[in-house]
């Protein structure tokens, strides 16, 4: 295998393993942004894996073209000074809200899938996040290029099971009385908020590569592969509504037809990638952090997890269901500027 197709395989996995977190590898995230919706949300989902392919791409070659050190300089060449210091303080509470949530999610998958209290599944997690998270971009790359070929195993294999190609579901009769109003704007927000997030592992890709072009075979083949997987997923929860709205894991819930051993193993699998994805989350903010702050990784680290952990009483469908669609609503201002920098850039380059 060729250096370049190795790297661009590495930075695919990684972008898919960065945006797949507990709520998607739940199945709650796609719920909330595009199931219930109803046949609506397969548009949404279209729109969304366009956006990323795009706005992940652009995250990794500006940062290399301006090779930033972190994402608040990212921050700084959207927004300009005064303002990319308000949006990197928002990203910051975005961040730590997100990996709340995650903390949360490890403490209800041990007590529905392990049959185990949840306050061991988040204590045991920020423990080995505490361990893992010092090992930076190399530990993430081998985590992503572990679980995500086995996440899309199983998110096949939840598709197969379904049988969604057999079902016939009535948008209607959707257990929801939202309309079909929001499913426009709700691909936006879904991408902005996690392309935003995924900066904290985006940003040291694209400043580390040696050119654009991994970047941008990176950046098309994660956002496709994004955008089946949301495809697949949409599909298979789609047919078992209203029953699986009603569970902190759809798809694990799903699965459990096929025997407590799958879904066990599935429930190993989603915790991998919502531990990959929580490293990731503090991997950003610990950077972030050290820009401002002469302290210790470790000091970070642990300060950063007892605050998460407090979040984390909330409950983790109660704090998916308030916090993404609201973070998705603050942060695409990203990618509104986004698109406007990378326009003038175009512009004046073509001069």
């Amino acid at each position: 295998m060729s250096n370049s197709l190795k790297i661009t395989i590495q930075i695919t996995f990684t972008y898919i393993g960065t945006v797949v977190g507990a709520g998607f590898a739940s199945g709650r995230e796609l719920i909330e942004f595009f199931v219930k919706y109803g046949y609506h949300g397969l548009l949404g989902i279209i729109i969304a894996c366009g956006l990323f392919v795009w706005a992940g791409t652009q995250v990794m070659v500006i940062a290399r073209r301006i090779q930033a050190q972190s994402f608040q300089e990212i921050s700084f060449y959207l927004f300009g000074n005064t303002i990319g210091s308000l949006f990197n303080a928002i990203l910051l509470l975005v961040l730590i809200g997100t990996t709340s949530v995650m903390l949360a999610f490890t403490g209800s998958l041990f007590a529905d899938s392990f049959n185990l209290p949840s306050q061991l599944g988040i204590w045991i997690s920020m423990i080995l996040v505490f361990v893992v998270a010092a090992r930076g971009m190399g530990a993430i790359h081998a985590v992503n290029s572990l679980f995500v070929p086995i996440l899309i195993g199983f998110t096949l294999l939840v598709f197969f099971y379904t049988k969604p190609w057999e079902s016939v579901i009535s948008a209607s009769s959707l257990p929801y009385e939202l309309g079909r109003h929001g499913w426009f704007s709700s691909p936006f927000y879904y991408v902005a908020l996690n392309v935003a997030l995924a900066q904290a592992v985006l940003v040291p890709i694209g400043r580390e590569s040696n050119s654009n072009t991994p970047l941008w075979m990176g950046g098309l083949f994660g956002g496709i592969g994004i955008g089946l997987l949301l495809f697949l997923g949409y599909s298979s929860l789609l047919t078992n509504m209203p029953y699986v709205q009603f569970v902190d894991t759809p798809n694990i819930y799903i699965l459990s037809g096929l025997g407590k051993w799958i879904a066990f193993f599935f429930a190993i699998l989603v915790y991998g990638e919502v531990f990959s994805s929580l490293v990731a989350n503090l991997f950003g903010l610990i950077e972030q952090i050290q820009s401002y702050f002469s302290l210790l990784r470790s000091q970070i680290l642990f300060v950063l997890l007892i605050i998460c952990y407090g979040i984390s009483f909330v409950g983790f469908s109660s704090l998916l269901t308030v916090l993404y669609p609201l973070f998705g609503q603050v942060v695409v201002f990203f990618l509104m500027m986004l698109f406007y920098r990378q326009i003038s850039y175009w512009y004046r380059s073509s001069k």
